[in-house]
């Protein structure tokens, strides 16, 4: 009586295995092997590896040192080392953003709240493109901003409170008007207000939502040129605004399921 099958041998995947016995080969080797070298490395012939090549070349985990000679790359690495929160997050949303500012022809940035201010970690632009584009690390107050209406409309009321305290209102506006848009934001999941900047300019900012604690974890912002032109294709950019911020709200709870808002800073 034969022995029961083993799950590797029950399920097997020569696919993967043929990728794996690449990878493993070229971590092993110090020199950069033809793919006829490669081939017999790893004991399979030229025709059964040569696809699996193109696609390890193509998603960047081996490349072509000279010819057709091929070394490992430092992708492998890069996806299994701890990495910054703001970074998993920029990752996700970029080709999001990408996409957006292709359908609005509009700019687009992601931020998060870090500190006391919101700080942008990803952005899109199109260099077609006239309009406004905010950089990776540009700063923005929470009080007074789209992007902290969007993120304090779906705290618990006590809470809100408790920021809205701390963060003090350096600019002296209306708090009253602000209160306003935290109330159509928990209602629209939209927030449209002048920027500090300039009254000419607007930004259109909708929450990302996590899908079990609803709070807002990032903000995603169309800043552009408040003129008569903009107003007949606003609410085209708000229903893309708001399919990608869903999309992007999908994506954080698949693959990080346990994000948690940030905590109040307290002041020293």
């Amino acid at each position: 009586m034969s022995d029961p099958q083993s799950k590797l041998q029950k399920y097997s995947a020569p696919a993967l295995e043929k990728g794996l016995d690449i990878i493993e080969f070229l971590s092993l080797t110090d020199s950069a092997p033809s793919l006829s070298q490669l081939a017999a490395g790893i004991g399979r012939s030229k025709s059964e590896i040569f696809r699996m090549m193109i696609v390890l070349e193509e998603r960047g985990y081996i490349r072509r040192a000279q010819g057709d000679q091929f070394v490992l790359t430092d992708r492998l690495g890069v996806l299994g080392a701890e990495r910054p929160l703001n970074n998993k997050l920029a990752d996700l949303a970029t080709p999001i953003l990408l996409d957006l500012s292709e359908k609005t022809r509009y700019s687009c940035h992601l931020s998060v709240l870090h500190g006391k201010n919101f700080i942008v970690v990803a952005h899109a632009t199109l260099a077609k493109s006239y309009g406004l584009s905010v950089q990776i690390g540009h700063t923005s107050p929470v009080m007074n901003t789209s992007a902290g209406a969007c993120f304090l409309a779906f705290l618990p009321h006590k809470e809100r409170l408790e920021f809205m305290s701390y963060f003090g209102d350096p600019d002296h506006r209306n708090h009253t008007e602000f209160a306003e848009e935290i109330e159509k934001c928990q209602q629209d999941h939209l927030v449209s207000m002048p920027s500090l900047e300039s009254d000419s300019i607007c930004e259109l900012s909708a929450p990302v939502l996590h899908t079990t604690h609803k709070g807002t974890v990032a903000v995603v912002t169309i800043p552009y040129m408040d003129t008569r032109k903009s107003e007949g294709i606003r609410q085209g950019i708000a229903d893309d605004l708001l399919a990608a911020t869903r999309l992007l709200r999908d994506k954080i709870s698949i693959t990080m399921p346990n994000l948690v808002l940030p905590a109040l800073v307290q002041s020293s």
